[in-house]
């Protein structure tokens, strides 16, 4: 009967130290992820992208901001009429 209860008071003992444990593995990953706005970080406020008229489209790739503007559309388009022109000519 007392190895019973001592079986027992084992299983007890050790289900609230593992209790304990996970609380506090939990505890410690909470206070990592809580607040990581801070004004060390940059790039937090990439919103205010969106106001600007002149960009049309911005994105993060491999932790760089590439922004694409007004004045990249037309280099574009520029590029795009220059490369069908020279096909025409090319044919002719």
């Amino acid at each position: 009967m007392t190895k019973v209860i001592k079986t027992q008071l084992k299983i007890v003992i050790f289900g609230s130290l593992a209790l304990l444990f996970g609380f506090m593995c939990l505890s410690a990953v909470e206070k990592s992820t809580v607040n990581e706005k801070g004004s060390d970080i940059p790039c937090q406020n990439l919103d205010v992208l969106d106001s600007v008229d002149d960009i049309l489209h911005w994105e993060i790739l491999n932790d760089t901001l590439h922004i694409y503007t007004k004045r990249d559309s037309v280099r574009d388009e520029y590029e795009r009429y220059m490369y069908i022109k020279n096909l025409e000519n090319d044919n002719n």
